[in-house]
């Protein structure tokens, strides 16, 4: 299994579909490659907010789920972009809770918004890259 991790380059308000556009850079190498895909925008504010550290009065949902996580006595490993089909990017959210390791279908939007809640590290496959 090919894959790199990537980092946040920056997330792009649109008109078009209301809709914002999340650009994931490659951590490493001489070209980094970018990943773009859209995300509601209720996602983009949770993710921005995240990334600056801002404050909510109450738990968005992204924040309850991680509360949930928590409470279960589990953690975010790692997120994992791991295909494309037809226009949709698929991931998978990795948990680990004691010695078990939980993997999970997710949106790639909600687990990139999980990751930066908990600070683990984020990967593009390499079928990914291929498929742009």
């Amino acid at each position: 299994m090919q894959r790199s991790e990537v980092h946040l380059s920056q997330i792009v308000t649109t008109t078009a579909h209301d809709a914002q556009l999340l650009e994931l850079r490659e951590a490493s190498g001489d070209l980094p490659r970018t990943l773009t895909m859209m995300i509601g925008h209720d996602v983009a504010k949770v993710i921005s907010a995240r990334v600056r550290n801002v404050e909510t009065p109450r738990p968005l949902t992204h924040d309850l789920t991680q509360d949930i996580v928590c409470t279960l006595g589990a953690n975010v490993v790692e997120v994992e972009i791991r295909d494309l089909q037809e226009g949709t990017y698929f991931a998978t959210l990795r948990l680990r809770q004691g010695e078990q390791l939980h993997e999970l279908d997710a949106r790639p939007s909600d687990a990139v918004a999980l990751a930066f809640g908990a600070a683990a590290p984020i990967f593009v496959h390499d079928r990914v890259w291929a498929a742009q």
